[in-house]
């Protein structure tokens, strides 16, 4: 029985200092003109990356375009929210359906140390000639938030 003692205090002190994480899914949202995506959270919440991304690509090029301390948010449907200044990633402007994906860091609106996966991937169906430009929509995305006491 002393010998078992012991690990009781341990087991506290690993719960109170645990990691919760939460995936996130969104199959809706709008795509801005610049490339911007806002994401909405199925049962609620939503995401903003930034805009200009994959400026000077074209599709059919930049298979790998990097970036890197663009800015990325969230807000979830608990009232958390986090802004970050460090996304970095990569898209793949190849085809007109556009894959993003990357990660950020910080401390979200309870204090909390926070990591962000995030990945989505958005349409463009672009009509060349008179009358054309581009549409945009949001295919799917996922976040992962990985928070810390």
């Amino acid at each position: 029985m002393r010998k078992l003692l012991w690990f009781l205090p341990l087991a506290f002190v690993t719960l109170a200092f645990a990691q919760t994480t939460t995936t996130y899914t969104a199959t809706s949202g709008y795509v801005g003109p610049s490339n911007a995506v806002t994401g909405y959270f199925t049962g609620g919440g939503s995401f903003v990356s930034p805009n200009t991304m994959g400026a000077g690509c074209y599709y059919g090029g930049c298979s790998n375009w990097t970036f890197s301390n663009y800015p990325l948010s969230y807000a979830l449907s608990d009232g958390t929210t986090a802004s970050f200044s460090n996304f970095a990633g990569s898209a793949n402007f190849t085809t007109q359906n556009v894959p993003v994906s990357g990660t950020a860091s910080g401390v979200d609106s309870q204090g909390r140390s926070v990591n962000v996966d995030i990945s989505w991937e958005w349409a463009a169906r672009c009509k060349s000639g008179r009358g054309g430009g581009c549409t945009k929509k949001l295919i799917t995305a996922t976040m992962t938030v990985t928070t810390a006491p």
